[in-house]
């Protein structure tokens, strides 16, 4: 199940929470976390949230 995005970057990038419900709390308990172009096309692999984040950071130094 997808959760929460989180904008990331300055070109429209967004990270993705991916995990499954917790039917205790009701809560998503979030596995891994997935990372979006801008152009909505999802990046493969699956990442942590610092991962994700410096992914971006790379693939926006190389766009300048």
């Amino acid at each position: 199940m997808i959760g929460n995005g989180y904008p990331c970057g300055k070109k429209g990038y967004v990270i993705l929470e991916e995990g499954d419900i917790n039917p205790s709390s009701l809560q998503l308990d979030v596995r891994h976390y997935l990372v979006v172009k801008p152009n909505g096309e999802q990046v493969s692999g699956n990442f942590s949230f610092a991962e994700a984040e410096q992914f971006i950071r790379e693939q926006e130094a190389k766009n300048k």
